[in-house]
């Protein structure tokens, strides 16, 4: 069974005032590890393992990290978020901004029309799923049926309405 030892970077005093001034729950966890394994004196990560609700091997990695690189190794940088954007989310708004005005005036037809702008505006060409990623993100829908036809006569309608069977009956004629 391995045991855990810790490089004395900093000291208990030290230790505890990194614990009270962790920023988010994963860096606390991982302040509370090496607290317990240097102030405390648990040296068996199975005993830690249950309190903190990380796995053995996390907190051999955690202590191997703290014992590398010191407190550079304890930081913790949330996940998530937009890493490999191509445009940031100000300029989506923007670009999707003049993509409304043109549809407005009937120049965008088809997704190959906002293609050609988002296009222009990356510098690159990108992919179908990007582009319904953008307007989703943006809260545009993919698809929107009309509400109604656009040589819809309304007087035929209700005629329509008024002279029609409620009930279909199927033709049985010979």
């Amino acid at each position: 069974m391995r045991t855990l030892e810790l490089v004395s970077h900093l000291t208990d005093t030290q230790l505890k005032e990194q614990l009270a001034a962790a920023s988010n729950k994963p860096e606390f966890s991982r302040w509370q590890i090496l607290y317990m394994v240097q102030v405390a004196g648990i040296h068996s990560a199975a005993v830690i393992s249950p309190l903190v609700n990380l796995s053995r091997s996390s907190i051999y990695k955690i202590v191997e990290q703290y014992n590398k690189a010191g407190i550079r190794g304890i930081k913790y940088s949330l996940r998530g978020g937009r890493r490999r954007s191509l445009l940031t989310a100000s300029d989506e708004t923007e670009l999707l901004a003049t993509i409304e005005q043109k549809a407005a005036k009937g120049l965008i037809k088809t997704a190959n029309d906002i293609r050609i702008i988002v296009e222009a505006k990356v510098g690159k060409a990108v992919s179908d799923d990007y582009l319904w990623d953008l307007l989703n993100r943006n809260g545009w829908k993919k698809k929107m049926p009309r509400p109604h036809h656009p040589k819809r006569n309304i007087a035929e309608q209700q005629e329509f309405k008024k002279n029609s069977l409620n009930v279909w009956l199927p033709f049985h004629g010979k």
